[in-house]
C-alpha cells in the first residue's frame, strides 16, 4: 500500500452514487447544500494510497476511521498547482472532493494517525 496523497487538515464532501461533481468546484465546500445529499466533514485526515481512500477523524476515544473505500484510479485527480481541489470516484459511484481545511488541527491526534495500523512484531516470519 503505498501512500500518494496525505491531507491533515482536510475536508470531504462526500456525494452519494449517480452524482456528478465536475461541474462544481470549491462552492462546493462553501456550499455543500447545493450538492443533492451531500455530506462535509472536516477537519479530518484524508489518506489516498494506491487502493483506497480512508477518512479519519477524531473522536472521543482518540482517531476513528470513518470512511474508506476502494476507487477507481481513472478518476483519481489531485491537486496540484492551480487545482485547488482532489476529486475521485469510489468503485460503488461515490464522488469526493477534498480540500485543505482553513483550520489549524491545533490540538488533534489526527497527526499522529497512522493508517497502517500499528505493526506488533518487526520479525521476519519466514526467519
Amino acid at each position: 500500500m503505498k501512500i500518494l496523497y496525505d491531507l491533515f487538515p482536510g475536508q470531504a464532501v462526500v456525494t452519494p452514487s449517480g452524482t456528478e461533481i465536475s461541474n462544481f468546484s470549491s462552492i462546493s465546500f462553501n456550499d455543500a447544500r447545493y450538492l443533492q445529499n451531500a455530506r462535509k466533514v472536516g477537519p479530518v485526515r484524508i489518506v489516498v494510497t494506491d487502493e483506497v481512500i480512508m477518512i479519519a477523524a477524531d473522536s472521543n476515544s482518540g482517531p476513528m476511521l470513518i470512511f474508506q473505500e476502494k476507487y477507481d484510479k481513472s478518476t483519481l485527480v489531485l491537486a496540484k498547482g492551480k487545482i485547488r481541489e482532489s476529486r475521485l470516484k469510489t468503485v460503488t459511484g461515490k464522488s469526493i472532493i477534498l480540500s485543505k481545511d482553513d483550520d489549524c488541527g491545533c490540538g488533534s491526534k489526527l497527526r499522529g494517525w497512522n493508517p497502517y495500523r500499528t505493526m506488533h512484531s518487526i520479525k521476519d516470519p519466514t526467519e
